[in-house]
């Protein structure tokens, strides 16, 4: 399963997190230079493939699953040192 970029930065936002952390979309925005829509279809596209979960608290916060983690640790969505020198 490829990800968009959009995708590929909030994971990597959510996966830099310890296993109990979360982040609203408001931190998400201010981590990935995002704005609130693209963060928000990244996050159900995210959940809806296990990579992502929601959770119960107020306001609404993300975390990233196992699963997520797994994906990012992949070569394929690792940022080269060297990109962009």
């Amino acid at each position: 399963m490829a990800l968009t970029e959009s995708e590929a930065k909030v994971l990597g936002a959510l996966s830099a997190l310890d296993v109990a952390g979360a982040m609203s979309v408001r931190q998400l925005c201010g981590r990935t230079g995002l704005n609130a829509a693209p963060i928000r279809r990244a996050l159900r596209r995210l959940s809806n493939d296990g990579l992502a979960l929601g959770t119960q608290w107020s306001p609404a916060s993300w975390r990233c699953t196992d699963r997520g983690r797994l994906a990012v640790g992949k070569a394929t969505y690792r940022e080269c040192a060297g990109a962009g020198s």
